[in-house]
């Protein structure tokens, strides 16, 4: 049975639960306490949700490389600073704790989450150690410090040219894997199966990791084993250095040899939430980086000989999946983010035992949108959002030509079970048309 109904194609996503608040916000009596967001994102598609979340228990001042936008009805002001400038950031930051007495930093900005760190460090405020943060951003620093640990992980060698990318193969074998270092979305990820493929897809890489992060990386890629099995992510709570695995989601993967993710499961009942092994994985993990406090995203393969790691993330999952989460479960990441960052535990009691899944829809080939139609009397019964996620004149772009920016549409579902929520996603595409102007294809 599904859960819910079909909410409108364009506008926000609907609240899951009612919460109370201290006092509403712009009261004169208003005692919630501050925490400043750094980074909010261009789109509310995929935000707004979080940002709303944390608007009812905390009052929100936004640092922000860009003007006020979306986000407007949630925050009680906006420094428009870029935090990965830093020195500004930090100036600016002591600037507001003198004036409106900052409680907490918040960020789930991937390319911020260290600067954000680094204020919290400068203000006093609680985080995970900065240069955990920082570990957790390049990949090669976390595989290191992990590989110390004795953490189950791919082998992985770092290479820096084509010559030393096949020495790296000819011990981590075929197939492997190629990636960047500091991005994210499986940008520039992919899977090479022989030596004929290794040069276009080392190039492939390489110029994708030649993209600008926090500039505290030296350049070059990894070379990774290939782990065999299906791949999940796990979005985890860590407070004061206690590891609490929340939400469980199952992907879907797309267009090989790239790592897209066109949809993701989450179950509140999931069994790998009280595995002991898996628990141990994430705790050794988590251990070999530093994390010691806040919401991360580890993404692991289930492999035949156990649970191993992809990757750790010191931030929420994006995808929208924390969202599934609150769906399946009634446990709200997005405030336990929020909670965490002014020292409180956070409430993590399941109240409900549902499943959810996204499913992300594309276009068959590259293409300008010229109009994305969603027909209500075609969507499948149950759905509780369906919704385009691009505009006319925009670019969509397939894997491996670009990630992310390729999908045209998404739509959610939750109920009892899987099966539930696949039987209605299966269905979605036929209520959903996409025209375009087709992009030549390039080598």
């Amino acid at each position: 049975m599904i859960f819910g109904g079909f909410h409108s194609m364009h506008g926000r996503l609907a609240p899951v639960d009612a919460h109370s608040v201290d006092s509403p916000p712009g009261t004169v009596d208003d005692v919630r306490p501050t925490v400043l967001l750094v980074g909010c994102g261009m789109s509310a598609d995929f935000r707004e949700w979080i940002v709303e979340s944390i608007s009812r228990h905390y009052r929100i001042w936004l640092m922000d490389h860009r003007p006020l936008t979306w986000a407007r009805p949630y925050v009680i002001g906006h420094t428009e600073i870029d935090a990965l400038d830093l020195d500004k950031a930090l100036t600016a930051a002591a600037a507001l704790q003198r004036s409106v007495s900052l409680a907490g930093v918040v960020c789930y900005d991937e390319m911020r989450i260290w600067p954000a760190a680094r204020i919290a460090e400068e203000l006093g405020l609680p985080t995970s150690p900065a240069d955990a943060v920082l570990a957790c951003r390049d990949k090669k620093t976390s595989r290191e410090r992990m590989a110390a640990a004795g953490t189950p992980q791919a082998r992985s060698l770092f290479v820096r040219s084509l010559d030393e990318a096949r020495s790296a193969v000819e011990e981590v074998g075929y197939p492997a894997i190629l990636k960047p270092r500091d991005l994210a979305a499986s940008e520039g990820v992919a899977r090479v199966d022989g030596p004929d493929e290794l040069a276009r897809w080392f190039s492939f890489t390489a110029e994708a990791a030649g993209i600008p992060g926090d500039g505290s990386t030296e350049s070059g890629i990894l070379v990774e084993e290939y782990l065999d099995g299906p791949e999940i992510a796990v979005d985890v709570v860590v407070y004061d250095g206690q590891v609490t695995p929340v939400v469980v989601s199952h992907k879907q993967l797309g267009y090989p040899p790239s790592f897209e993710e066109v949809g993701h499961f989450v179950a509140a009942d999931d069994p790998l939430l009280h595995d002991a092994e898996l628990l141990t994985v994430l705790e050794s993990a988590h251990s070999a980086l530093g994390f010691t406090h806040g919401v991360s995203h580890v993404e692991l393969r289930l492999t035949k000989t156990g649970p191993r790691v992809i990757e750790v993330n010191a931030r929420l999952g994006g995808d929208l999946i924390p969202y599934l989460g609150l769906l399946a479960t009634g446990v709200d990441l997005a405030r336990a983010a929020a909670d965490l960052a002014v020292g409180r535990r956070p409430d993590l009691t399941p109240r409900r035992s549902l499943a959810a899944a996204i499913r992300f829809l594309y276009p068959d080939s590259d293409l300008v949108v010229e109009s994305i139609e969603i027909a209500p009397h075609r969507l499948p019964r149950g759905i509780w959002r369906a919704v385009p996620v691009a505009e006319p004149g925009e670019k969509l772009l397939l894997p491996p030509r670009a990630f992310v920016i390729g999908r045209a549409a998404l739509g959610i579902a939750f109920g009892t079970d899987a099966e539930d929520c696949a039987r209605v996603l299966d269905d979605l595409p036929q209520a959903v048309t996409v025209r375009g102007q087709a992009i030549p294809s390039t080598p």
